[in-house]
């Protein structure tokens, strides 16, 4: 092999290894590539020559200085940075990411197992399993993984690491959604939402979900050619890009593309909306925009608030489910309207309620 700067070549048991050392005022790498872990003995000069040049380039401009001073922050961000998962994703990890990592600016090269132990035995008490599980996801892939990509790090800390359950106590709430309800919280919405047009989109959208049991981010993006036929058909919703929160994507899976059969009581209501909305989007706002159910949960939040009761936008399709499940509805029918894959997530929506339980106890011998 030719004489390289930088590359000291030896011949051993194991055939030829080439080691590249370079020292500078900037730092100093050093990394041996034997012929053996390559096809032959040119491959792995070539190799090691192709590590020399970069090396070298990254000396110069610093790279290695600052990897040797990154932190778990910097990876954190990194990641955020160069992931194309959705901007709500992105949000909901960084707030996982603020609450339960302590060793923010700790050098990544120091973070330790007990670190991450540390962090993981705080969380039983005060977190649900699920938050548990995304804080996992934050150090093994978004701390961990970038760093050993970057190749900061050359071992996983969290290797072998257990994910603690949750003993964390929640008190279940039955939040009904009864027409009882439903007609105190439309009417409240008229008297809070300051766009009285808005208002009236709201409950629009509030009794078409009631009658569909759609997911409220399906409902948001219902337009005109959906609304046909005697059916609704559902085949896409409000999401998030990596660059956006509210954007139309397609439905949450194969299974939630589905045509939901328009009850009698709402045929009347979806003639006045379609009568009344602006706009192809049937429930955009009066400036045309999407309407989401985040800022629609804040609106019923206050008519809660006001009229002290229980009320929660997603529960109209737990509501439906219920009654889809009591009323003894076949499987296959309950899963393809709600759009669920497994009928134990149907299940997992219907809800019980004291007259239910009373029942249930006075068939008892």
């Amino acid at each position: 092999m030719r004489k390289e700067p930088c590359i000291i070549q030896r011949k051993g048991k194991t055939g030829y290894t080439f080691l590249v050392r370079i020292r500078t005022e900037n730092g100093e790498v050093s990394k041996s590539f034997n012929e053996k872990d390559y096809p032959n003995t040119r491959i792995a000069f070539e190799t090691a020559v192709r590590f020399r040049n970069k090396a070298l380039v990254d000396l110069s401009e610093g790279v290695f200085e600052k990897k040797s001073k990154a932190t778990v922050r910097d990876m954190f961000e990194s990641w955020i940075e160069n992931t194309t998962d959705s901007k709500r994703t992105k949000i909901s990890l960084t707030k996982r990411f603020n609450k339960y990592v302590s060793c923010k600016d700790k050098k990544i090269q120091d973070l330790t197992r007990d670190d991450i132990i540390k962090d993981l035995n705080r969380m039983p008490n005060v977190a649900s399993n699920d938050t548990i599980q995304r804080v996992m996801f934050v150090y093994r892939t978004c701390i961990i993984g970038t760093a050993l990509a970057k190749e900061i790090i050359k071992f996983d800390p969290s290797l072998g690491l257990q994910k603690p359950k949750s003993r964390k106590v929640t008190e279940k709430r039955s939040i009904d959604t009864d027409r009882r309800r439903l007609n105190i919280v439309k009417k409240g919405i008229l008297g809070t939402v300051k766009d009285h047009y808005d208002a009236r989109i709201i409950n629009f959208m509030l009794e078409t979900i009631y009658y569909t049991g759609m997911r409220p981010a399906e409902a948001e993006v219902l337009t005109r050619d959906d609304i046909k036929d005697y059916y609704i058909c559902v085949s896409k919703q409000l999401g998030s890009d990596s660059d956006d929160i509210d954007v139309v994507t397609p439905c949450k899976s194969a299974d939630s593309v589905r045509k939901i059969p328009i009850h009698p009581s709402l045929r009347p209501i979806l003639d006045e909306l379609l009568e009344y909305s602006k706009y192809d989007n049937v429930f955009a706002d009066s400036n045309g925009n999407y309407m989401n159910s985040t800022d629609i949960g804040n609106h019923i939040r206050n008519v809660c608030r006001s009229e002290k009761i229980e009320f929660n936008l997603y529960r109209l399709r737990h509501n439906l489910a219920t009654e889809l499940v009591v009323n003894k509805v076949d499987d296959k029918t309950t899963m393809e309207l709600l759009g669920h894959h497994d009928y134990k997530m149907s299940l997992y929506y219907a809800s019980s309620n004291d007259e239910l339980k009373n029942d249930a106890i006075n068939l008892i011998s």
